[in-house]
């Protein structure tokens, strides 16, 4: 199989230098792509996921050091290799704080092609290596969180077949009450197991998403119908609000499923006894950030009467094996790997989630999805 050129995003407000590297790049057959400003280089770096980024620091509007910090804070571009344009020969401070943003290279204007062309392989082939290693984890990972469910569901169902046989006669309450307690036992362990499956995929970019036009509402519908029994415990009123001119949307049912169960059940955990949980969706317009249009987007929030989260936190709630005051103090203990799952099923999909809290008063877990691929069969595909 032919191998892929590598791509490589050049990013600069001077024209010629954009071209000066363009040719020297194109000669050794890179696939070079070009931004003549930092907010669209953002934009072009999330949709074309370039193997590396040659990037200028002196822009105007925008300049290298915030476009470094903004690839780094998006998981989607996070990893993607930046060496950075200086152009003054000795400018310790700006390489310095370069490196420090995550830069993993620099080179000093006017640009040497030759200096270029031997960084620009030095930094491929450490990504590349670190890639593999990357992914020699995720295949390990899964491999062996799949061994760990395959026995631990075997257990499961046999619990389960115990439990629905007529066993009345043959074992006391006291035993019916362990058997109980080991099938909850061994359903948490099966869900954590999941989810790490799920985290390992995600990171390691193989999660493939299966993708189909369908009814939002019903999507939720088939969430929150499994999690009906704990909302009847605490006496928790559920609210479903749509838009009336909700159209269908082009997504993985699956998948925003588990978004949507993710967030019901945090709400569940942490909304007192006969608290309300709240869940709407409608159409809202976004700007393209590239062409500067006006499309639209999905925007979907679950809101909560619980305990809410204090201000300072909020930015660890979606960090995998990370926990708020809150969690910790509640009964109910995770690991935070549903939020994580859930964050990055939402990027997955070109959307963004965020969450909104005051303590006390509930909490709102957003999310939007754009609507661009709407219009797509109900076929399904894979992305």
């Amino acid at each position: 199989m032919e191998e892929v050129p590598a791509k490589i995003l050049v990013v600069d407000d001077n024209q010629d230098n954009v071209d000066l590297l363009h040719f020297a790049l194109s000669d050794l057959h890179y696939h070079v792509i070009k931004a003549l400003n930092g907010k669209s280089a953002i934009v072009i770096a999330e949709r074309e996921q370039p193997d590396l980024i040659l990037l200028d620091i002196q822009m105007p509007e925008m300049d290298g050091f915030e476009v470094l910090r903004r690839l780094h804070q998006n998981p989607r571009t996070e990893k993607i290799a930046v060496i950075l344009l200086t152009a003054m020969r000795k400018d310790p401070q700006s390489i310095e704080s370069g490196l420090a943003l995550g830069a993993d290279e620099y080179l000093t204007k006017p640009i040497d092609t030759e200096e270029l062309l031997v960084r620009v392989k030095s930094v491929m082939r450490v990504k590349k290596a670190e890639q593999e290693l990357e992914r020699t984890k995720a295949d390990f990972t899964a491999m062996l969180v799949h061994d760990l469910r395959s026995p631990l569901a075997g257990i499961k169902g046999t619990l389960e077949c115990m439990r629905d046989l007529d066993t009345s006669k043959l074992l006391e309450q006291l035993h019916l009450e362990l058997l109980d307690a080991a099938l909850t036992s061994s359903e948490k362990m099966l869900n954590l197991i999941n989810d790490i499956l799920d985290l390992s995929k995600l990171e390691a970019g193989k999660l493939m998403l299966s993708k189909m036009t369908v009814d939002f509402p019903s999507v939720v519908d088939i969430s929150c119908k499994n999690l009906r029994f704990p909302m009847n415990n605490k006496k928790l009123r559920l609210v479903q609000q749509y838009a009336p001119n909700l159209p269908k949307i082009y997504i993985d049912p699956d998948k925003i499923g588990q978004v949507m169960t993710n967030f019901v059940s945090n709400s569940i955990k942490f909304t007192p006894e006969g608290g309300t949980i709240s869940i709407t969706a409608e159409l809202e317009d976004y700007i393209e950030e590239l062409d500067g249009s006006t499309r639209k987007q999905l925007f979907v929030t679950v809101k909560d009467t619980g305990a809410g989260i204090a201000k300072e936190e909020l930015p660890l709630l979606f960090d995998k094996y990370k926990q708020t005051k809150t969690g910790k103090m509640s009964k109910y203990k995770g690991t935070g790997l549903g939020l994580a799952i859930s964050k990055r099923i939402i990027e997955a999909h070109n959307g963004k989630v965020w969450v909104e809290s005051e303590l006390s008063k509930g909490t709102t877990m957003c999310f939007t999805i754009p609507l661009m691929d709407a219009d797509k069969s109900s076929a399904p595909s894979k992305d």
